[in-house]
């Protein structure tokens, strides 16, 4: 928090407003600002036992099923975000051992580097940040992992709605099962969302502002092969933190509409007609029927891909206004004369 303020008081009160500094500072302070907000969401979910509730409600469904048929994607996704882990301590260390070594600072630099009275403890910085932005990952691990593991529950049922086939009296039992299992289903989602709901909110909220200041300052800043390089940690961090808060729950709330889908598509069920079965069939649809089924911004619109759409949309729309609305850098150029 010292640091956060101390930034804000050196941006506002000593820094250039030169849009290029300003998005390389908001950039720094929003991305400290992530950390802190995922250390106190895991925290909370940690000692509140929220995810031990959710995970109880998941396996009661079905089982764990779903995610058994899908354990090797779950090692796939802990593999990236290992190399994740790797590649933040390596860009945090490198960033630092570039201050330490070089000759000539930005203003910027030096400024931030007066946060201590003894400067050479200016590395303790650089190991909180590392351990904050680990604590970031970690903390998006655990919201995409229970989210893929609501999507592979929802998937499995899915799968066994579609391949639903037996005699009249086996589709009856297995119909009045499978309106159990959604109950559970729909109870655990509803509970996922509850327990996720206002990190989803806390997230975008933070992630927009980072996606925006990212693309104005690769913008005004990359011009050669070099800066492209030195700018993809910045990409890399954007694209990952936009897609981790967005593309799991999307997956969930497709997955839940194509239910009533695979019921409707399942000819087994509907030929030949027999009147308990289509009672049953058409309860079980009518279950199905829950759009807001998913995992919610604070319950304001759960999020889906028209959202993500929509939201790529207006960033798109505000970076190109504050692309037209940016100040031009003035040289001033003193001529001596010649006398």
């Amino acid at each position: 928090m010292y640091y956060l303020g101390f930034m804000a008081k050196t941006m506002f009160y000593k820094s250039s407003f030169y849009v290029l500094d300003m998005s390389l500072q908001l950039l720094s302070m929003i991305w400290h600002v992530e950390s802190i907000l995922s250390t106190v969401f895991l925290v909370y979910w940690q000692l509140s036992g929220k995810l031990e509730g959710l995970k109880a409600k998941l396996e009661v469904c079905q089982n764990f099923r779903g995610v058994r048929s899908k354990t090797h994607k779950f090692y796939d996704g802990a593999r990236w975000f290992i190399i994740l882990y790797v590649v933040t301590t390596v860009f945090n260390v490198c960033y630092s051992a570039k201050f330490y070594f070089e000759k000539l600072h930005s203003v910027w630099a030096m400024l931030i580097s007066e946060m201590f009275y003894y400067k050479k403890l200016g590395f303790i910085m650089s190991i909180i940040s590392s351990y904050m932005y680990s604590v970031w990952l970690t903390t998006t691990y655990v919201f995409v992992t229970y989210a893929n593991a609501a999507y592979f529950e929802v998937s499995y049922f899915n799968k066994q709605i579609r391949n639903l086939s037996g005699t009249r009296d086996f589709l009856k039992e297995e119909l009045l099962k499978n309106i159990e299992k959604f109950r559970l289903i729909s109870e655990a989602i509803a509970e996922l969302d509850m327990v996720f709901r206002l990190y989803t909110f806390a997230m975008l909220a933070t992630v927009i502002p980072i996606l925006i200041f990212t693309l104005m300052m690769l913008n005004q800043h990359m011009s050669s092969f070099t800066d492209f390089l030195i700018c993809a940690p910045f990409i890399l961090f954007c694209t990952c933190a936009f897609c981790s808060v967005t593309i799991a729950p999307a997956r969930v709330h497709e997955e839940c509409q194509n239910l009533k889908h695979s019921l409707c598509k399942n000819k087994n069920i509907w030929q030949p007609y027999d009147p308990e079965i289509y009672q049953l069939a058409n309860t079980l649809s009518n279950h199905c029927e829950q759009n807001g089924l998913g995992i919610s911004i604070w319950g304001f619109a759960t999020l889906s891909r028209p959202l993500i759409l929509g939201t790529l949309s207006a960033t798109a729309m505000m970076m190109s206004l504050l692309t037209d609305l940016k100040p031009e850098r003035i040289i001033e150029v003193t001529v001596e004369d010649g006398n």
